[in-house]
């Protein structure tokens, strides 16, 4: 553990960051979730956020909050992803705007062109910069969008990475996995772990019971959340799902969310005489997710995603005793200890996350006893824990570079 992390009496006076973000507001995708707890988080306690963001079309809901003042900038659509949108890298009024207001640190949690902003304007004003690696946008799921998924494209990607948070004073992970392959990669800046966190207290299962009657009253209901996307692996997890009903015929996969995939996604489902065993929600919004009851009304949750830094879906799956079953890879080891609140199994072997699940399923005892493990675990990622590490490390930063 870094000086940065050490434990001190410290306890931060009021700060004032600008958090320069490409993933904003209308855009939902777990980035968007985690910086939104971070903004709203640390200006519950009384730090002043000034947040920079791409502006999107007109009627667009406003984001407010208090100690939260939200800049909005030109952008033009970015083709290469969904709902993304390019800005311009420099501005003199930004420049000047920040200074104005006294600002003392900038962050930005995605290496894009406002990120790029975040790091020339953090060097014209000498202020302390942080960046969040949420995304392993070089792995070949994500560069498939644009067709770009080859081995030189992702060494390409990577020091594109590597410019941007070489840059940076320090750079956070959300996971201990992550942090091991940034290094790897040849990452020079101090890494620290601080996980996204979860408030336990925003979800409701209320209606569990009536969600459950809805999706599948006479047996098991598992879950999917996310983008339906390459990056996601889903027509992996049909696969699986194909041989989980071969041994449970009355076990159904609800799968929420909304992507560029979604109709290969069906023609994928009919393909594998799925029909009456998979149901697609579509995109809900988070606001209703979280007190939709479909976390409660669920068995276990799923994903066959290995591109995963630390998903918001499996924490808030985990924050509601939703055992999950995944691919042995990346940031679900932070989340899932194999055997004891969930399983993860060997990527490629379809056979053995089917197996998984149905073992789960069958054995009541083992569900419970995991389901218990999960609560217990998912304590170590509540999200004041992770907001008085966001703390520490921000002021410590702050006082020294003498602008505190």
């Amino acid at each position: 553990m870094s000086d940065i992390m050490k434990k001190t009496a410290f306890r931060s006076a009021p700060m004032r960051i600008a958090i320069f973000t490409d993933n904003f507001p209308p855009q939902v995708n777990g980035v968007v979730i985690a910086t939104l707890n971070l903004i709203k988080g640390l200006a519950d306690r009384g730090h002043k956020i000034y947040v920079i963001a791409p502006r999107y079309r007109r009627g667009a809901r406003a984001f407010e909050h208090k100690n939260v003042v939200v800049r909005r900038v030109f952008g033009i659509p970015a083709l290469f992803y969904e709902h993304f949108k390019l800005t311009s890298f420099f501005s003199f009024r930004i420049l000047n705007y920040l200074r104005e207001e006294k600002i003392q640190l900038i962050h930005f949690p995605s290496p894009i062109t406002l990120g790029l902003e975040a790091v020339i304007l953090s060097r014209l004003l000498k202020l302390p910069l942080v960046g969040t690696f949420h995304t392993f946008f070089a792995d070949p799921g994500y560069l498939k969008h644009a067709h770009l998924n080859h081995r030189a494209t992702e060494r390409l990607f990577w020091e594109y990475s590597k410019f941007f948070y070489n840059r940076c004073d320090l750079v956070t992970s959300p996971s201990q996995e992550t942090k091991k392959d940034l290094l790897k990669h040849g990452f020079k800046s101090a890494i620290e772990v601080i996980s996204n966190g979860i408030d336990r207290r925003v979800f409701s299962n209320a209606k569990a019971k009536e969600v459950k009657l809805k999706y599948n009253p006479h047996g098991p209901l598992l879950l999917f959340v996310g983008r339906v996307a390459h990056e996601k692996n889903i027509f992996y997890l049909l696969d699986c799902f194909r041989l989980v009903v071969r041994e449970i015929h009355n076990a159904k996969l609800l799968i929420v969310g909304g992507g560029p995939q979604t109709d290969e996604v069906k023609e994928k489902i009919r393909h594998l005489g799925l029909a009456d065993s998979v149901v697609l929600s579509g995109e809900i919004e988070y606001a209703r997710f979280v007190k939709s009851s479909i976390l409660g009304a669920s068995d276990i949750f799923v994903t066959a995603s290995v591109t995963e830094n630390q998903p918001l879906t499996v924490l808030e799956a985990q924050a509601n005793g939703v055992v999950c079953v995944g691919i042995d890879a990346r940031g679900m080891r932070d989340l899932v200890r194999s055997g004891y609140n969930g399983f993860l199994v060997k990527n490629g072997d379809k056979k053995a996350f089917a197996d998984a699940v149905v073992k789960i399923l069958k054995h009541k005892n083992l569900w419970k006893k995991m389901k218990r493990n999960t609560l217990e675990e998912i304590k170590n990622h509540d999200l004041n824990r992770s907001l008085d590490q966001w703390e520490r490390v921000l002021g410590k930063l702050i006082a020294e570079s003498g602008r505190g």
